[in-house]
């Protein structure tokens, strides 16, 4: 393999690499770090013929700082991630890693049934079931007669 083209992959690789660290210092809550939130965890929201399903990042957040609220139309999901203390740090070389509160609420178009909606956490993964309400194609209707 020519050396020159190994060096040169690696080269815009790196380019890659520190190009995306500059976008994601560049967001919203890096840039307005005043707001009551400032953590904006990943998500990912899929819809099935019977379900929504939400798939949101959340590492180092603890279940006891976790909650999920549904209603009819909508989702809520709230949470915060502390900051670990350190003993004895006499230096912070690098700090990536975003801390405190954050809020997602996601709406629907289609009522959600909220009595069967199911959520767990594995591996620093929130995964939220909501059943969509099933509608009714048609019903009976009484007739009265004189």
């Amino acid at each position: 393999m020519d050396p020159f083209k190994k060096t040169r992959l690696s080269t815009f690789v790196e380019i890659e690499k520190e190009f995306g660290r500059m976008l994601r210092n560049m967001s919203a809550h890096r840039m307005f770090p005043y707001r009551s939130e400032n953590l904006i965890p990943a998500t990912d929201i899929y819809e099935t013929v019977n379900h929504f399903i939400i798939y949101m990042e959340i590492p180092g957040v603890d279940i006891e700082n976790l909650s999920v609220l549904a209603t009819n139309t909508s989702v809520t999901i709230s949470g915060v991630r502390q900051r670990p203390s350190f003993d004895h740090t006499t230096c912070i070389h690098q700090l990536e890693v975003e801390y405190g509160s954050f809020e997602r609420t996601i709406n629907f178009d289609t009522p959600i049934n909220m009595s069967a909606t199911s959520s767990s956490c594995i591996n620093g993964f929130l995964l939220v079931k909501l059943p969509k309400k099933k509608k009714s194609s048609h019903i009976k209707v009484t007739i009265n007669g004189a």
